[in-house]
C-alpha cells in the first residue's frame, strides 16, 4: 500500500495545533466564574434531572475526563440506569432507539445483528468502560467492527454516554460519526434481581444480576450478570402481498455473562477487573426467500453439512488501574484481551454448496490517559492506545496475520474567557500495514448560561481497513481486495443545547462530513458464472450533510413528550463521468420520532412512533415507513414489576438496510408481543 505524503496543508495544521498547546500552557486568565442559580433555575434543573440529560451533569466520554455537558462542544445524550429500569429496557439497541439514536438491523431480529448511526455515519467507536470493543468482525455487509448483539447486557450497565460528532483525535479514525461509551455498574448494596420474559415466535429471555461488597471494610465490590435468550424463526410482512410469512433459518440462541470486581487500594487508587462472555448460535438466512444471497438451511446447529448458520463465541477481559481522580486530574491505565471466534457456515447458494468461513480474532491492547491542569483555566489530556490483532483464518490461512496499531494523542482545553472554551487536539496513528498519519481537531464552546451552550467543532480523520479486510480468506460471496486505501477526510459540527423555563430541553446540531477513498461494498456479477458477488472497494469522494433536532417537553408531573427529526443527504462521486450521485442505500434521509411517556405511582407507559421518508425505491420496498412501539410496566410491590411491550404495533412492512443489490431483501420483523416479570430475590 502506497504511503501518503504529509502535505504542506497537513504540516500547517500540525504547527497550528502545536502553537495552540504552547500558547494555552502559558496563558494566564481569570478564574472561571461560577453562576449561582436562582430558585426558578433550581426548579428547572430539578425537572430536567428526570429527562435524558442535565446541563449540569458530568460526562467523561467527550474529553476522557469529567466535564459538564454545558462545557462540552458536542451533542451529548446520557441514558442512565434509572431510565433503563423505569422503562424495562432489555437491550442496548432498545435503549439507543428510545434516546433518539438511529439503529438499523440486517433483517428482522436475528440476534440483534445491526449497527448504529450518529451524525449520519455508521463509522463510530463503541467503548465499554472506556475500552474500545470495535473488534475485527465481518458483520455481513458492514465494515463496522462491532455488532449490536455482542454488546453487554443492560443489566450490567450504569449509564450510556452518546457523543455525536468527530472524536478522532481522542479515539482514532473510526470515530467519524461519534462515540458511544457503555459504563458498567459497580457493586454497591447486596442485592440480587432476576427477570423472565416471553413473547412472539417462542422468544424466551432470562436474566439474573447480583452485586454487593465483601470484607469488613467493604473495599471490594462485585457485580455479576448472566442471561439467556432463545427465539424461533421470526416473521415479517411481505410488502408485495401484505401476507405475514416466516423467515426460514432465523432461529437463534444466545448466552451471556459478565463479572466486574472493584477494589479500593486506598489513597485514591482503585483496581477494576472486568470480564464478559457471549456465545451465540444462529441461523443466517442472509436475505429473504427469492432474493440474492438467500439460504434456507441452517438447523440443527450441530450439523456440519447444514447451510448458512453462524456460531459465535466472545470472551473479553480487562484490568484497569485508576489513581487520583477528580475534576482537574485523572489517571487511567488499562490492559485488555478480546477473543472473538466465528464459525460461519455459508452453505448452499444458487444450488451449490459454497464454503465455510472460520476465523478467530485475538486482540491484545493497552490504553493509558492522564489529564493535568496547566493553570487555573487550562487542562490538558494525553495518552496512547496500542492494539495487536491476530487473525487465524482457518478457511484460508495467510503467512502474515497480525495488524499492530498505535495511536498517540494530546488535547488542550483552554477556558480563555469565563464562558468560552477552546479545545485543540492532535493525534498520531501508526500501523504495520500502512503508513503513519497525523490528524488534528479543534472545537469552540460558549456556555451561554447554566442552562444553555453553543458549540462548533472540526476534525480530521484517518481510518484504515481493519485486520479482517487484510487477512480474511477468499470465498465466492466476499472477495478480498488487497488494494484498499485508508479513508481520510474531515467533519464539521455546529450545535446548540438549552433547557427552557418550564423544563423543555432542546438539542440541535448541523453536520457535514467529506471523505476521500470511502470504503463501500460493490456487487458485481461474476464474468464466468454470472452470479452476484461482493467486495469492499474505495470510491474517490463521498460527502454527507445533515441535521439533528431533539426536543423533550414535560407536559405535566406525569406526562412528557419527545420529538425528534434528523436529515441526511449522502452523495458519492466515483469519478466515472457521472458526477455526484445520491447514495440509494441511505435508509433514513428524513427520520422522525415522536413519543409520549407517562409515569405516575406504580405505572410507566411509553408510546413511541418513528419513521422515515425520502428513501430510494431502487433499494427499499417503499419511499417511507412508520412504526409504532408501546410498552407499559406496573410495580406490583417493592420487589416485583410486570411489563408488556408491542413492537411494530401497526404491522408495517419495511427495511432498514440495503443488501446484495436487491430491493427489499432485508425485511424487518412484523408485529411482536413481549411480556415479562422482574423480581428482587
Amino acid at each position: 500500500m502506497r504511503k501518503p505524503k504529509i502535505t504542506g496543508k497537513k504540516l500547517l495544521h500540525l504547527l497550528l495545533s502545536s502553537s495552540l498547546f504552547l500558547g494555552c500552557a502559558g496563558a494566564a486568565a481569570a478564574e472561571e466564574a461560577v453562576v449561582n442559580g436562582a430558585q426558578d433555575e433550581q426548579a428547572i434543573e430539578a425537572q430536567a434531572s428526570m429527562q435524558e440529560f442535565s446541563m449540569e451533569e458530568y460526562v467523561v466520554t467527550a474529553s476522557r475526563m469529567p466535564t459538564k455537558i454545558s462545557e462540552t462542544a458536542a451533542h451529548v445524550t446520557v441514558i442512565d440506569q434509572a431510565v433503563i429500569e423505569q422503562k424495562s429496557i432489555k437491550s442496548v439497541a432498545e435503549a439507543l432507539i428510545d434516546a433518539g439514536v438511529e439503529v438499523y438491523y440486517e433483517g428482522g431480529s436475528v440476534g440483534d445483528t445491526g449497527g448504529i448511526i450518529l451524525n449520519g455515519d455508521n463509522r463510530i467507536i463503541v467503548l465499554v468502560n472506556g475500552r474500545k470493543i470495535n473488534v475485527e468482525q465481518r458483520l455481513e455487509q458492514n465494515n463496522l467492527g462491532y455488532n449490536l448483539g455482542m454488546l453487554p447486557s443492560v443489566d450490567s450497565i450504569e449509564k450510556i454516554e452518546i457523543v455525536r460528532g468527530a472524536a478522532s483525535s481522542m479515539y482514532g479514525g473510526a470515530a467519524v460519526g461519534g462515540v458511544i461509551n457503555i459504563i458498567t455498574r459497580k457493586g454497591a448494596e447486596n442485592k440480587t434481581t432476576a427477570y423472565s420474559e416471553f413473547g412472539s415466535w417462542n422468544s424466551r429471555k432470562y436474566g439474573i444480576t447480583t452485586g454487593g461488597s465483601t470484607g469488613k471494610d467493604g473495599k471490594t465490590s462485585y457485580m455479576i450478570t448472566a442471561g439467556r435468550w432463545t427465539q424461533d424463526h421470526y416473521e415479517y410482512k411481505e410488502h408485495q402481498t401484505g401476507d405475514v410469512v416466516k423467515m426460514p433459518n432465523s432461529k437463534f440462541e444466545r448466552n451471556n455473562a459478565s463479572v466486574r470486581i472493584d477494589h479500593d487500594l486506598g489513597k485514591e487508587r482503585t483496581l477494576t477487573f472486568y470480564y464478559d462472555h457471549l456465545d451465540e448460535k444462529a441461523g443466517s438466512p442472509i436475505a429473504k426467500p427469492g432474493t440474492i444471497g438467500y439460504s434456507a438451511f441452517g438447523y440443527p446447529y450441530d450439523r456440519h453439512d447444514a447451510a448458512a448458520f453462524r456460531d459465535i463465541n466472545q470472551d473479553n477481559v480487562a484490568l484497569a488501574y485508576r489513581w487520583k481522580q477528580g475534576e482537574d486530574i485523572t489517571n487511567n491505565f488499562q490492559i485488555y484481551r478480546n477473543n472473538y471466534r466465528l464459525n460461519w457456515y455459508m452453505g448452499w447458494y444458487m444450488g451449490d454448496y459454497m464454503s465455510i468461513s472460520r476465523y478467530t480474532d485475538k486482540e491484545y491492547g493497552v490504553e493509558w490517559n492522564q489529564s493535568r491542569p496547566l493553570g487555573k483555566n487550562n487542562r490538558i489530556v494525553g495518552g496512547f492506545d496500542w492494539k495487536m490483532s491476530e487473525i487465524d483464518d482457518r478457511s484460508a490461512p495467510y503467512p502474515e496475520n497480525k495488524l499492530r496499531t498505535l495511536g498517540v494523542y494530546l488535547e488542550d482545553h483552554w477556558n480563555f474567557a469565563p464562558t468560552w472554551t477552546l479545545t485543540g487536539g492532535f493525534r498520531h496513528d501508526d500501523a504495520n500495514k500502512y503508513d503513519s498519519e497525523n490528524t488534528v481537531r479543534f472545537s469552540l464552546n460558549k456556555e451561554i448560561n447554566n442552562r444553555s451552550n453553543a458549540f462548533l467543532s472540526w476534525g480530521q480523520f484517518f481510518r484504515a481497513p481493519n485486520a479482517i479486510t487484510f487477512f480474511r480468506g477468499w470465498d465466492p460471496m466476499y472477495l478480498p481486495n488487497p488494494n484498499l486505501k485508508p479513508e481520510t477526510g474531515d467533519t464539521f459540527t455546529l450545535g446548540y443545547n438549552t433547557v427552557l423555563p418550564g423544563g423543555t430541553k432542546i438539542q440541535a446540531s448541523l453536520f457535514k462530513t467529506d471523505v476521500e477513498n470511502a470504503l463501500v461494498w460493490e456487487y458485481p456479477n461474476d464474468l464466468i458464472t454470472g452470479e452476484t458477488t461482493s467486495y469492499l472497494n474505495n470510491i474517490p469522494k463521498q460527502n454527507k450533510r445533515g441535521l439533528d433536532l431533539r426536543i423533550n417537553h414535560p407536559l405535566s408531573d406525569a406526562w412528557d413528550m419527545v420529538l425528534g427529526y434528523s436529515y441526511l443527504r449522502v452523495k458519492q462521486d466515483r469519478q466515472n463521468g457521472l458526477g455526484e450521485q445520491y447514495d440509494i442505500a441511505n435508509s433514513n434521509p428524513n427520520y422522525y420520532q415522536a413519543g409520549f411517556n407517562y409515569h405516575q405511582d406504580a405505572w410507566n407507559v411509553n408510546i413511541m412512533g418513528r419513521g422515515a421518508t425520502g428513501r430510494s425505491q431502487e433499494a427499499y420496498s417503499s419511499k417511507r415507513y412508520w412504526v409504532l412501539d408501546i410498552s407499559a410496566s406496573y410495580q406490583v410491590n417493592e420487589d416485583i414489576k410486570a411489563y408488556a411491550k408491542v413492537f411494530n404495533l401497526t404491522n408495517r412492512a419495511y427495511e432498514t438496510t440495503y443488501l446484495w443489490d436487491t430491493v427489499g431483501s432485508q425485511p424487518m420483523s412484523s408485529r411482536q408481543f413481549v411480556f415479562g416479570v422482574e423480581t428482587r430475590l
